[in-house]
């Protein structure tokens, strides 16, 4: 279905910080504004993306990584005197002005770090990545609480339906991520899914379970439920 070098495309530590926003155009334009500036005049910047939640008020600004070293390497190489900060914000404030952040009621969540697992995401055979990520900017985020002691179960029933779908054709990406710290209270595990549209994404899912329920394999897969869904959330990607 997918090989090593595909997933190579995808850096799979990804460090977030979530912001709680009041105005979220006015936050988002601030926070798009750091990103590109610290894209273009850090050396060694990572993969940098937003992540704006559709019907609420959050944004999540994420930085992704080859490696928890690298990141450790990445936040330490960002201060003190020769420290990138001190560049970036300069370059950054003279772009938006003076209490840029005034009337945007931004304010830090918290910071979560996520890695993906390889093993437990899909994406059909001969999906090209580089074309798929930036023509699927919706994101359907599914936080999912295991069972206890149900978490080698639950692992081989996720490839158990990975290999369902090769089986049944189905035509979407996911990528399953697990904490290393943060997180949504009680949630083990994150499910991505990705679509050109929040419409899209629904309409897929549709012709998914259609199929699936259709198919024997899957609800013997689906038989004895051992995880439940602790929230989901809609957003949109800018990279």
């Amino acid at each position: 279905m997918f090989t090593f070098s595909t997933f190579a495309q995808i850096p799979p530590f990804v460090d977030v910080q979530e912001w709680e926003v009041k105005d979220q155009d006015k936050a988002f334009t601030l926070m798009n504004t750091w990103k590109e500036f610290e894209k273009s005049m850090v050396e060694n910047a990572p993969a940098i993306f937003l992540l704006s939640e559709m019907d609420g008020n959050t944004i999540y600004f994420c930085r992704a990584f080859n490696s928890m070293q690298e990141s450790i390497e990445y936040r330490q190489s960002r201060w003190g005197e020769n420290g990138w900060n001190s560049k970036v914000y300069e370059k950054w404030s003279e772009s938006v002005g003076e209490d840029p952040w005034n009337g945007s009621g931004a304010d830090i969540v918290m910071n979560h770090m996520f890695r993906m697992r390889m093993d437990l995401s899909y994406i059909p055979e001969g999906t090209k990545l580089d074309e798929e990520l930036p023509n699927n900017p919706y994101r359907r985020h599914v936080n999912i609480a295991v069972d206890w002691g149900k978490r080698g179960e639950f692992i081989e029933n996720i490839k158990a339906g990975i290999e369902n779908d090769k089986k049944l054709k189905n035509d979407y990406i996911r990528f399953m991520f697990q904490p290393i710290f943060g997180g949504v209270d009680g949630g083990d595990f994150m499910m991505v899914i990705l679509g050109e549209s929040r419409a899209s994404y629904f309409s897929g899912l549709e012709e998914r379970t259609r199929k699936r329920e259709a198919d024997a394999d899957w609800n013997r897969i689906q038989a004895d439920p051992i995880a439940t869904w602790v929230n989901e959330e809609s957003l949109m990607i800018t990279y």
